[in-house]
């Protein structure tokens, strides 16, 4: 069974909607025949038990699905730039801009660096979701890894179910932070905002670690590794905590805190992204078993809110 690749995740209820619709909306690059076969087939399971298309979902369920080789994938392959930083048999290493989806879902299906691997690496037709194991949100730039191989695969998503690859990010908060070393708080679906996710004492265990770089004046320079790795993670804790990440307005950044740094506030105003990188990243590599480490740079925008930040403020690391 080393071929076959298993997804297993958590789905809402949906009003009115049947399971095969539910499915297709988490794995778009599925088409829904496809998706109904599987079902008939017995590859899928609610709560470890068969199940049919028509049925209805009442109560947040566990669904795990088996995925072979060469399965049907209705994604279109895009000629998209990408930043490479990392590229062997086994994995690629992508650095991924802000502003680019990383796979595709509903209403997201041309653009992404999904549509871009495939394009790229046409192979990746036969990895589930094109290789991709983790993701990072549209404005979050910075490091992703992709598995070539259902093996590569495998061992890799193993790795992060286990928590054993570390992922740490560079962000710029809102405000001076405390020393907080670290944020333990449950995190769920909003119950209004359905975009949104919330600190919530139903939702799942969230851990972010913090290290304070430098405290400026309105804002700090933040190290977070996560040890779990829920939706919005780092944006829900740092809001929940009273410091949202710079220019996430969806969790509560607002720029008239920097009112006296007109220079930042002009940049803010044409600023479509979040002041979060995903800076490296350290793993047992697939094939060699050894530690593999990475890490890259933030990007020019990045770098300008930041200096902008220390230009008009006192700095300290204490």
């Amino acid at each position: 069974m080393k071929n076959v690749t298993f997804y297993k995740f958590d789905i809402e209820p949906e009003k009115n909607l049947r399971l095969d619709q539910i499915i297709s909306s988490r794995l778009p690059e599925y088409s829904r025949s496809t998706i109904k076969n599987w079902i008939n087939a017995e590859k899928i399971l609610v709560n470890g038990k068969t199940c049919s298309p028509k049925d209805k979902i009442a109560i947040k369920s566990e669904i795990e699905i088996e995925v072979h080789p060469n399965e049907e994938i209705d994604i279109i392959s895009e000629d998209i730039a990408l930043n490479i930083l990392h590229e062997d048999d086994n994995l690629i290493v992508v650095n991924k801009n802000s502003g680019m989806v990383t796979h595709t879902a509903v209403g997201n299906y041309s653009g992404t660096l999904q549509n871009a691997l495939l394009f790229r690496y046409p192979e990746l037709k036969n990895v589930p979701r094109a290789g991709i194991i983790h993701r990072l949100d549209k404005q979050t730039s910075g490091l992703l890894i992709i598995a070539r191989s259902l093996q590569s695969h495998n061992y890799l998503t193993q790795q992060i179910q286990d928590r054993l690859i570390t992922k740490k990010y560079l962000t710029i908060t809102s405000g001076i932070l405390k020393n907080i070393g670290i944020i333990d708080e449950k995190i769920g679906r909003h119950k209004i905002n359905r975009k949104k996710m919330a600190v919530t004492f139903s939702g799942k265990e969230s851990i972010s670690k913090l290290k304070i770089l430098r405290r400026f004046d309105k804002a700090s320079l933040v190290e977070v590794e996560l040890v779990t790795g829920r939706t919005h993670q780092i944006r829900v804790h740092l809001s929940f905590v009273g410091h949202p990440v710079l220019g996430d307005r969806l969790y509560g950044f607002r720029k008239s805190i920097f009112s006296k740094n007109s220079e930042l506030i002009k940049f803010l105003d044409l600023y479509n992204g979040h002041a979060l990188h995903a800076m490296s990243l350290e793993f047992k590599h697939p094939a060699t078993k050894e530690k593999f480490f990475i890490e890259s740079s933030p990007p020019d925008e990045f770098l300008k809110i930041q200096s902008l930040i220390e230009k008009y403020s006192y700095a300290d690391t204490n």
